[in-house]
């Protein structure tokens, strides 16, 4: 049973994307392209893995555009926006015909995964969301053996404490910066 017990910070933003998800591809595919791009150049996804908070499925769709997804074994989009979660299903019945693709509704405070089930871990644009940055961090640092790539906006003040931290910064688009946090790994756990 997903986890509706959002408060806070995580309340509000999901009730914006179950109000906005319709349109949420034309206003932002550009955008997050932009950080796919930049993102998938420096770690390439493997194995399995998790885009937590998928939003639409544009990760998905932008992996295989560009035939990034030959070499995952299984895809795992999570959200907690059901509508968006809708659109993701979608795509998931378009672009993963073999099964390998799922989509889950949850909170990336709380995953409902164990520890290092991952190979790669994807979240763009969701630490700038939560209500506990560190909560997050660690969550998405436990579900993975391997790599973990998040974006966040530039002007936010996470993203310095995240680097005080000692995460790699691994590029910056117009808006965000993109950094590796597993290097935590054993620091924030």
């Amino acid at each position: 049973m997903p986890d509706r017990s959002l408060e806070g910070k995580g309340a509000v933003i999901r009730e914006k994307y179950e109000a906005t998800c319709s349109g949420y591809d034309e206003l932002y595919r550009a955008e997050q392209y932009e950080k796919f791009f930049v993102a998938l150049k420096r770690v390439r996804p493997q194995g399995r893995v998790l885009d937590a908070g998928c939003g639409t499925g544009l990760l998905l769709e932008y992996m295989a555009s560009y035939g990034s997804l030959d070499a995952v074994d299984s895809f795992t989009c999570l959200d907690y926006s059901p509508c968006m979660l809708s659109i993701a299903r979608f795509r998931i019945g378009v672009l993963c015909g073999n099964g390998s693709c799922i989509a889950l509704e949850g909170n990336v405070e709380k995953l409902p995964f164990g520890s290092g089930v991952f190979d790669t871990v994807y979240s763009f644009t969701v630490l700038d969301l939560v209500d506990d940055l560190w909560r997050a961090v660690k969550e998405l640092i436990r579900v993975s053996r391997g790599p973990v790539v998040v974006s966040m906006l530039k002007r936010l003040p996470y993203k310095d404490e995240l680097l005080a931290a000692g995460a790699q910064i691994l590029g910056v688009t117009s808006k965000d910066v993109i950094m590796r946090i597993d290097v935590l790994r054993g620091r924030v756990e």
